[in-house]
């Protein structure tokens, strides 16, 4: 009897884990669908998607997919749950989504009342811009936004409201320009017109960036007090804000690095680890905290009960193997860095080594998958177009050949001949031509995916100096930082420029364009400063560009940084003319000049000497004035009449 029981309850269990085993199986294949009919739906394939959505089970959520598929008036709302599902999905480039959103959510007919929706799409979107595409980009939509806030009463309370939200990004470029005094002059504000239109929304979102200047000016007391504000008010909501787990994940943060708050750091842990889908997210923080107490201690024995293990090595194996089923790969390598930090603090020195070993691992991982991620996107869409290319074409034909049989029915036989005899010739020729241009294809490809690695290199560069900055308080060495993260843009830039082109050759009217716009962006983007350029259908390869776009970058950086240092307004020039066998660069601006007078025989400065190195390199002669403003000339070769020259 007893045995028979057994075998029933093993037989039971067995049919519970393939119920089971069949239940997440379907949730995973409803998911992937999901995201095949959003992926129709950006890309305009209308059809493909209804076609989906008829064969998978319904939702709240397949319903507005569908009401967008046959365009059945979707709302705001609609779109806006549709915008925040595709740009959550890393395999969808964000421009595309953003094209999307620009060719089919058309600002309110409605004038005597604004929409708030609309406004959140677009505050969504210029967010998504400015992270994944260019501040110059989200700027653009941001002025659209700020047009359509602006025709409406601003004594109302929803257009207050929506000014709040629209002012998110200039005080994350505030933050960018490390502007304290009037990002969080501006973050105060809008609290204060959140409190009074009773929006505790707005007061979170209001005090989630008030904390990042506090961060800035390193008060960690005001931090940790602004933070325990926000969940407090967060308790008000039926539904969490936006910004609840990232509060939970910097006040924990704060107080395990100001210390003797432990009861309050392993409340905040329980409540971030059984918080619907950011328990993955406390692992870091759970090392870090192991790191600070005995691992001795009750409070160490509790953690590995809860992760039941047994030790902080057992605590470390585990938790790195849940990050890499569900942590994306910059948060991986964050989790491993803090247990092999914490393990150094236990003297567990070999096993610390071995965790900083893989993080050298890790961040190579990152480097790699997102160039596979590039790349296969890229062919993605490459072999997508030349589907529908293909399609359309076929149609094209099949058309003409109908048309032709009608109106030369009577001459069928000679019709017949000339079109078999025709379309073998057009087959060869086909042939040929499919054989010619699989080749250029593949020898352009491989070009392009070597300028965009490059230009990818730089940006991987550049963040890996970014994530330095965080154990750097010395403000001259934040400032070398941010001046190599700057050239590292401007070499980037050349290389996206070659990557888009096919002759190899940059436009530098278009690339000069862009780099001062950046600049102006990061340094000026409070100051009316008239930027001049005057470079007119001239070109330069590789060789020339990116000396000479180092050489404008680190001049026109350093006239924002004290030409403009004092003046809210002035002129700023740049001009590139061909004379005989050289070019001549002038970069000049009207504020104090440089005094002394450089002498570039003895420079000392590292921006000018730079410029004086790269100079050289395009063998280029430097000359400077001082007439009311900072006034330099270089006259330089490009790389054929270098080489002439050689």
């Amino acid at each position: 009897m007893k045995y028979r029981f057994l075998l029933l309850l093993f037989l039971s269990f067995q049919i519970f884990a393939q119920n089971s085993l069949n239940l997440s199986d379907n949730i995973d294949k409803n998911l992937n669908n999901i995201s095949k009919i959003e992926k129709y739906l950006l890309y305009k394939e209308h059809d493909s998607a209804i076609a989906l959505i008829k064969k998978i089970k319904k939702s709240s959520y397949t319903d507005i997919l569908y009401r967008i598929a046959i365009n059945d008036d979707p709302s705001y709302i609609d779109y806006k749950a549709f915008f925040n599902s595709v740009s959550n999905n890393p395999k969808l480039p964000y421009q595309s989504v953003s094209d999307y959103i620009n060719a089919n959510v058309k600002e309110p007919l409605e004038k005597k009342k604004i929409d708030l929706d609309y406004v959140k799409i677009k505050v969504n979107q210029i967010s998504k811009l400015r992270d994944d595409i260019s501040i110059e980009s989200a700027s653009k939509v941001q002025v659209e936004l700020d047009n359509y806030i602006n025709a409406f009463d601003s004594n109302n309370d929803d257009v207050q409201k929506a000014k709040i939200y629209a002012s998110i990004h200039q005080i994350v470029l505030y933050i960018i320009q490390q502007d304290i005094e009037r990002g969080k002059k501006l973050c105060l504000e809008n609290f204060d017109k959140a409190k009074r239109l009773n929006d505790s929304v707005l007061m979170i979102t209001s005090l989630y960036y008030l904390c990042d200047f506090l961060v800035i000016e390193g008060k960690l007391d005001e931090y940790i007090e602004k933070c325990e504000q926000s969940l407090e008010l967060e308790k008000t909501l039926k539904t969490h804000s936006p910004y609840y787990v990232g509060t939970l994940v910097h006040i924990i943060d704060a107080y395990i690095y100001k210390g003797g708050e432990d009861e309050k750091v392993k409340s905040l842990l329980k409540e971030l680890y059984n918080q619907r889908g950011s328990t993955q997210q406390s692992y870091s923080l759970y090392a870090k905290f192991l790191g600070t107490i005995d691992l001795g201690s009750s409070d160490a024995k509790d953690i590995f009960d809860l992760f039941k293990v047994n030790d902080i090595i057992g605590f470390g194996n585990l938790t790195r193997k849940l990050g890499e089923e569900t942590l994306n790969p910059n948060d991986q390598y964050q989790l491993i860095r803090e247990i092999s930090q914490t393990l150094e603090n236990h003297n567990y020195l070999k096993e610390a080594i071995a965790y900083k070993d893989q993080t050298i691992v890790q961040i190579k991982k990152i480097y790699t998958q997102d160039l596979a991620n590039s790349l296969a996107s890229y062919k993605v869409d490459q072999a997508e177009k030349e589907k529908n290319l293909s399609i359309a074409h076929e149609k094209e034909r099949t058309n003409l050949y109908v048309i032709i049989a009608t109106l030369v029915g009577f001459l069928f036989l000679i019709s017949a001949w000339a079109y078999f005899k025709k379309k073998k010739q057009s087959e060869v020729l086909k042939e040929k031509n499919k054989t010619i241009e699989t080749a250029l294809k593949e020898k352009e490809l491989l070009v392009k995916e070597v300028h965009h690695r490059v230009k990818n290199n730089f940006q991987i560069v550049s963040s890996l100096l970014e994530l330095q900055t965080n154990d750097i308080e010395d403000e001259k060495a934040l400032q070398l930082i941010e001046d190599g993260q700057n050239r590292l843009r401007s070499m980037a830039i050349i290389h996206q420029k070659l990557y888009q082109n096919k002759d190899g050759l940059i436009d530098f009217n278009d690339y000069i364009t862009l780099l001062v716009k950046e600049l102006t962006s990061l340094y000026a983007s409070d100051k009316k400063i008239e930027v001049h350029i005057d470079i007119n259908k001239i070109f330069f390869d590789i060789d020339t560009a990116i000396p000479l776009g180092l050489i404008i970058n680190e001049l026109v950086t350093n006239a924002y940084k004290y030409a403009y240092k004092e003046k809210s307004e002035g002129n700023l020039n740049v001009s590139i003319h061909k004379t005989n066998e050289s070019f001549t660069l002038k970069v000049w601006d009207d504020g104090p000049g440089l005094k002394p007078k450089p002498n570039f025989d003895k420079i000392e400065t590292t921006g000018l000497r730079l410029v004086k190195l790269l100079a050289k390199q395009i063998h280029g002669n430097i000359e400077y004035q001082n007439a009311s403003g900072a006034h330099f000339e270089i006259v330089f070769k490009d790389t054929k009449t270098r080489k002439t020259v050689n």
